[in-house]
């Protein structure tokens, strides 16, 4: 089954959450409500985004304070075939959008389990890509201003 263009919009606001995109996000929302998608899939997309960059963030917290000799229990991968379709796509770009190795394991091994196609992983890698270098190019115009205000 291949992602409509309301999947695919509520993909990139995953994606754009996750990777910290202000203005890739608020391309998003408008476009994803020109799909008809609703407040409530939109809401969806942005928590499954939140909760894979906070994990990462909790990733790689463990990983830094194992460098320092601190114990910390051991972060367990949560299997949950359960999720919806949606979720699952949402959550699959946004573990690549943030660079969470150990999210998008589990997030790949999800989407085997439940039939997501080859094609569609390849469609939201190649989102996430464009997104990410967007975010960073947003970034990068910001630090750069001052030195061409300077000039």
């Amino acid at each position: 089954m291949s992602m409509t263009p309301r999947d695919k919009e509520l993909v990139a606001i995953g994606i754009s959450v996750a990777a910290g995109c202000k203005p890739c996000t608020d391309h998003h929302v408008k476009v994803a409500r020109k799909a008809r998608a609703t407040d409530d899939e939109i809401r969806q997309a942005l928590d499954v985004a939140l909760d894979v960059r906070r994990r990462a963030a909790d990733i790689m917290e463990a990983h830094a304070l194992a460098h320092l000799d601190e114990q910390m229990e051991a972060m367990g991968v949560e299997v949950s075939t359960g999720l919806s379709r949606i979720k699952l796509l949402v959550g699959l770009g946004a573990a690549f959008a943030v660079n969470c190795v150990s999210s998008l394991k589990h997030k790949l091994a999800a989407a085997e389990l439940s039939g997501v196609s080859e094609d569609d992983i390849a469609e939201i890698v190649k989102m996430a890509v464009f997104i990410k270098k967007k975010a960073a190019s947003h970034v990068e115009r910001l630090v750069n201003m001052p030195e061409e205000k300077a000039a």
